[in-house]
């Protein structure tokens, strides 16, 4: 029991470091931005539930936007397993300690005492290296991030289009199941929930949010529905719309 309050404590104490951080950020944001039509799109974040295909959705986005384009500057660049790499390199963080974020939850009264006995950083002093990357990314512009909580991290700085895709679970069991060349259904369902799991928890650990709360989107996407090339193409007339529409 005093291990589990200590547990809590600590979770409590990590959303509001988080919260302080992101505060700052945000200041830092608004600055860059305030001279920008508050429509226009500048940056684009990827929310997707297991077996959707976020990845083909922004480098599809990224081909079209980026068609023709002569400004190396304004090219748009995806971020996926590529923001890891980033987040390593500009940190000078293991990538194995990064990677495990996705896992921390199992691991919270250790981080404790990792923090306090040894050299290497805690998960809320990575989590924080990482959420730093995504917010200075977005806040130059140009950029699609796919995943991490992008959405909910940005939230408060101008110019982003937040998207969340989203399809039936048997759908998506389906196209993880041929994806992953699993042939038992009830193998392929219970892999699906354990993903959708585990991507929702990144966003409650670190942050105390819901990941699926529409709140934090401008954009709910049917992909089963809608199909990868309907979305691309819904996105590009949202992106279209806001620059056309004056400000206010």
């Amino acid at each position: 029991m005093k291990n589990l309050k200590v547990t809590q404590s600590a979770f409590k104490d990590r959303i509001a470091q988080v919260e302080e951080q992101f505060r700052a950020w945000e200041a830092e944001g608004h600055r860059l931005h305030e001279k920008i039509a508050r429509q226009e799109v500048r940056f684009i974040t990827i929310s997707r539930e297991y077996g959707c295909a976020g990845f083909r959705i922004a480098d599809s986005l990224a081909g079209i936007l980026n068609h023709d384009q002569q400004d190396k500057l304004a090219h748009w660049t995806v971020y996926d397993q590529k923001l890891i790499d980033l987040v390593c390199s500009d940190h000078k963080l293991n990538r194995v300690l990064v990677e495990s974020l996705d896992r921390q939850r199992k691991f919270a009264l250790g981080d404790l005492i990792t923090g306090m006995f040894t050299s290497e950083p805690s998960t809320i002093k990575i989590f924080k290296k990482f959420a730093e990357t995504i917010f200075q990314l977005a806040a130059h512009g140009n950029v699609i991030i796919i995943g991490r909580a992008s959405s909910i991290i940005t939230s408060k700085l101008s110019g982003g289009l937040h998207l969340r895709i989203a399809a039936p679970l048997e759908w998506r069991v389906k196209q993880v199941a041929n994806y992953e060349k699993i042939e038992d259904p009830k193998k392929a369902h219970r892999y699906v929930l354990k993903n959708d799991n585990e991507r929702g928890k990144f966003a409650e650990d670190f942050l105390g949010k819901d990941l699926k709360d529409p709140v934090y989107y401008d954009m709910v996407l049917n992909q089963e529905r809608l199909g990868v090339n309907g979305i691309v193409k819904l996105v590009l007339d949202v992106m279209e719309f806001r620059v056309e529409k004056p400000a206010g």
